[in-house]
């Protein structure tokens, strides 16, 4: 015989994250995030232009920019999924945003410092 003591509540995780300093910190990272991204963008744009131009025949500037573009789908997919692991999920929006910001920030820094350590 089970003795029921009425309806089983559920206690809700204390949202830390919505503190203003979360959000202003999400902004800048994912500022900076943008600004670098776009920036590498830009460059890797002119570099393929430039080989292009540069080259006696028509030749497509997709090798150069292939593997930049590669890193940067492949450093979106890693923070997509650590934006949804179990552990992040207890964090709130903002939180999780201002957590992962410096890593998207850290992705366009690498995908150029790449390019420029295999141009050799």
């Amino acid at each position: 015989m089970s003795i029921t003591q009425g309806p089983v509540r559920v206690a809700k995780p204390r949202d830390l994250a919505d503190w203003p300093i979360f959000a202003t910190l999400a902004r800048l990272f994912w500022g900076c995030a943008a600004l670098l991204t776009a920036g590498m963008a830009g460059l890797l744009f002119l570099a393929g232009v430039l080989d292009t131009a540069d080259s006696d025949g028509r030749r497509s500037p997709w090798p150069i920019l292939r593997t930049p573009a590669l890193q940067v789908a492949v450093g979106a997919v890693v923070l997509l999924g650590l934006y949804f692991a179990p552990g992040f999920r207890r964090l709130s929006r903002m939180a999780r945003l201002a957590l992962l910001g410096p890593l998207a920030c850290a992705v366009p820094v690498f995908a150029v410092l790449w390019a420029y350590a295999t141009a050799a």
